[in-house]
């Protein structure tokens, strides 16, 4: 996907996006399941290039839900309660008795992946 406008930022350098490259990069961003960094990285343009304009066209990340879930214990799975955690396309099952620190961990991590950092 070519992202390059007709006209060059003010500084020199790098092509300015028009507003819809910008979208089509933030769209292609959201669906390549990447980080940031590595999305911009990978096309050669700055990370702050997306925050920019994720602020100027107002895209915010998703905010997982969380949604109370009974499931059926399946043979020879967890055994005891569990937490399920749902982020995007992650789902995330664990024993209600795990250290919470972890737990933490695990929703920091998918948090940071749904927004792309």
């Amino acid at each position: 996907m070519g992202h390059g406008a007709q006209t060059t930022g003010r500084h020199g350098g790098l092509p300015r996006w028009t507003e819809d490259e910008a979208r089509s990069a933030l769209t292609e961003l959201a669906q390549s399941g990447q980080s940031m960094a590595e999305f911009a990285r990978r096309r050669g343009f700055s990370t702050a290039r997306i925050r920019y304009w994720k602020e100027r066209l107002g895209v915010t990340a998703a905010i997982p839900a969380f949604v109370p879930v009974s499931l059926p214990m399946a043979t020879g799975t967890m055994v005891g309660p569990t937490i399920e955690i749902v982020a995007r396309d992650v789902t995330v099952r664990v024993r209600e008795d795990l250290d919470v620190e972890h737990v933490a961990r695990l929703v920091e991590a998918l948090a940071n992946r749904s927004r792309g950092c």
